[in-house]
């Protein structure tokens, strides 16, 4: 069993709040919002500040579940590996139940200004657009990653911040995070937001 805070960052975006307002509201530190969000233990004063500044109970801001309870997202967070690293992403990988999962995590961050391209050969391009002047804008597309995948395992690429678009899911065998696979070896690539309440479909 262990203390899971889902509640709470639903509870925050369902207040249109953001984790910076819960630190100034609640009086907590960035050391304790960190540990919230790896579902680590926090003292019973902190659980105390928050839902006195959200006006809620505790069952709104927490849950004890068990380990067969655990989303992909705090499986990631909780019991995740790097395997491997290089100046444009992370491998992580981690097993929820019988289940394996390796995530490629993006190092840089996107922006609205960052398009993500799946293309049909398995390579997912990253291209970020910059504005020269006033109307015009010129663009710089790299190769982020050609993940290998394998049948026995879900492989997600994860792209860290916000990006104006990823295209090419739902097709070509990526998928979108609400988006069912069409054969194992289909790979999910999301958002981190998007990741955060990922709920894989069974193919």
């Amino acid at each position: 069993m262990y203390i899971d805070y889902s509640k709470l960052w639903k509870l925050l975006i369902d207040k249109s709040m953001s984790k910076t307002d819960l630190i100034e509201i609640a009086g907590i530190s960035s050391r304790v919002l960190a540990k919230l969000s790896k579902n680590e233990t926090v003292t019973t004063d902190t659980i105390a500040r928050i839902c006195s500044a959200l006006h809620c109970d505790v069952s709104d801001i927490m849950e004890c579940v068990g380990e067969d309870r655990l989303s992909v997202y705090s499986a990631y967070k909780r019991y995740g590996k790097c395997v491997e690293e290089n100046e444009l992403f992370k491998t992580v990988q981690f097993t929820i139940g019988s289940q394996k999962y390796t995530v490629y995590q993006s190092k840089q961050i996107a922006t609205k200004a960052t398009h993500i391209d799946c293309k049909e050969d398995g390579a997912i391009y990253w291209e970020h657009f910059f504005a020269i002047g006033t109307v015009a804008t010129t663009s710089e597309k790299q190769l982020l990653i050609k993940p290998c995948v394998r049948n026995d395992e879900i492989s997600i690429v994860l792209i860290k911040g916000k990006p104006a678009v990823i295209g090419g899911l739902d097709e070509n065998g990526f998928v979108s995070s609400r988006g069912i696979r069409k054969k194992q070896t289909d790979i999910y690539v999301m958002s981190e937001a998007a990741f955060k309440l990922f709920v894989p479909q069974a193919v």
